[in-house]
C-alpha cells in the first residue's frame, strides 16, 4: 500500500491538522471536534512528535474556554478579538448575512483556514493576548450570536468586538485608546505646567 493512494487522503489530512493544532497548544477536544480523531490517538500523537521536542509543546488540560469577558475586557482586548474575528471573517468561517456560517464538525478545510487566521493573528499582533483556544472560544461565541457581536465605528471605520449583553454598548475601543491617550497627555503637560 502506498501512502499516496486516494483512499488515505482523508486520514492524511485529519493527520495534518491535529498535528497543526497540537502546534498550537489546542486543547484535546477542540482537536477532536475538527478532525474527528479520538482522543487516544490524539495524546500519542502529542507523546510521539511533540513532549520530547526541540521547542517541548505545552499540553493544554482541561476544557475549552467559554467566557466572554476576558476577550473584550480592555479596549486592547476588544481590538485584537476584533482583528481575530475579521480574520476569520475573511476566510469563510462564519457569516453576517447568514448566520451561523458553514458546519466545522469535521471539516477539515476550514480546520486549517482557522489554523492560518491564529497564525496571521500571531504575526499581527506579537505578544497577543489571544491564544488558539480563546480564539476558538470567540469563533464560537460569534457564530452562536447570543453574546458576542461585530461593529464598525462610525468615526474611525475600526471593525471590533462587543458584548452584546452588555448596557450601554461599548464605544469603539480604537477611539476610546486615543482619548485615554489624550486624557493622559494632557494631564502630564498640566502638572509640568
Amino acid at each position: 500500500m502506498r501512502a499516496t493512494d486516494d483512499r488515505y487522503r482523508g486520514e492524511q489530512a485529519r493527520f495534518e491538522l491535529a498535528m497543526r493544532m497540537i502546534k498550537h497548544e489546542a486543547r484535546t477536544g477542540t482537536i477532536r471536534f475538527w478532525t474527528g480523531v479520538n482522543d487516544d490517538r490524539i495524546r500519542k500523537l502529542y507523546s510521539t512528535y511533540f513532549k520530547f521536542g526541540e521547542i517541548p509543546v505545552r499540553r493544554r488540560r482541561g476544557r475549552s474556554p467559554t467566557r466572554i469577558g476576558p476577550l473584550v475586557r480592555t479596549p486592547t482586548r476588544a481590538l485584537e478579538s476584533g482583528l481575530f474575528a475579521n480574520l476569520l471573517l475573511a476566510n469563510g468561517l462564519f457569516s453576517v448575512d447568514a448566520p451561523p456560517g458553514p458546519s466545522l464538525k469535521g471539516n477539515i478545510d476550514l480546520g486549517h483556514r482557522f489554523c492560518e487566521c491564529f497564525e496571521t493573528y500571531d504575526m499581527l499582533v506579537p505578544r497577543g493576548v489571544l491564544s488558539f483556544e480563546w480564539g476558538w472560544n470567540l469563533l464560537m461565541s460569534i457564530r452562536r450570536g447570543d453574546e458576542l457581536g461585530i461593529a464598525r465605528c462610525e468615526d474611525c471605520s475600526v471593525c471590533y468586538v462587543f458584548d452584546l449583553l452588555s448596557l450601554p454598548r461599548s464605544a469603539c475601543p480604537a477611539c476610546r485608546v486615543v482619548e485615554d491617550r489624550a486624557e493622559v497627555a494632557l494631564s502630564n503637560a498640566l502638572a509640568q505646567a
